[in-house]
């Protein structure tokens, strides 16, 4: 018998960045939408009191436990930062949204009626599934936010966290862990600036979907083959 404490990880995603095979640009009913380019050093957001979903449904549900991001930011919104997420200040430079799978569809008048971001966030599932919602991990401009959660006055569909700091322009790198392993379709990025009529630039490095790490127990024998051949280097 080994004692092992050999950490495994189910996986990694790192969203492609350089090109726009894949990504979905959306855009809402009566805002102008942002200008997004797709560069060798990553995915350029151009923001010009603009607001425009950008949305990665990924090829196969999969599990994420981890989030990791990283870019810079070059200029800041012009919000009164102790009341960002309010009413005319609602924009945030830096919104990371997955959506999560569930059972709730729309009906044949519910499509009728729904906006197309709506429509198009439910085409997403898988066939014979939904969505349960959308999960946002959000950057905010003032530190005392940390910690804070809404639903979006727009959706229910819409939870948000406020979970990093971005107060200032550069380079950012950014991680969460959520609370348990969640199924994600699809990734929404929302990088905005109509609220506050504000003009900057996000430039998105590196995005990746981490799986959980899992901590083997001390017995190897208890693994799968594969597993088990990780854990003992083999």
């Amino acid at each position: 018998m080994w004692d092992l404490n050999a950490l495994l990880l189910t996986g990694v995603l790192a969203l492609p960045l350089e090109q726009s095979d894949g990504w979905q640009l959306l855009e809402y009913n009566r805002l102008p939408p942002n200008r997004v380019e797709f560069t060798e050093q990553g995915m350029r957001v151009h923001v010009d009191r603009s607001a425009s979903p950008i949305i990665y449904p990924l090829p196969a549900p999969r599990q994420v436990k981890r989030i990791s991001i990283s870019g810079r930011l070059d200029g800041l919104l012009d919000v009164e930062p102790r009341l960002q997420g309010q009413q005319g200040e609602d924009d945030f430079s830096l919104k990371l949204g997955l959506v999560v799978s569930g059972n709730k569809t729309l009906n044949f008048f519910q499509r009728l009626v729904s906006a197309d971001w709506v429509r198009r966030l439910h085409d997403i599932a898988p066939e014979g599934s939904g969505i349960d919602r959308v999960l946002f991990l959000n950057a905010v401009q003032s530190e005392p936010l940390l910690g804070q959660t809404r639903r979006h006055p727009l959706s229910s569909l819409l939870h948000e966290r406020y979970v990093w700091l971005i107060d200032r322009s550069g380079p950012f790198r950014l991680d969460y862990e959520l609370d348990q392993a969640t199924e994600v379709v699809a990734v929404w990025l929302s990088i905005d600036g109509d609220d506050s009529q504000s003009r900057y630039s996000m430039l998105i490095e590196d995005l990746r979907l981490h799986g959980e790490t899992v901590e083997v127990g001390q017995n190897p024998d208890r693994l799968s083959g594969g597993a088990a051949d990780m854990a003992a280097g083999g």
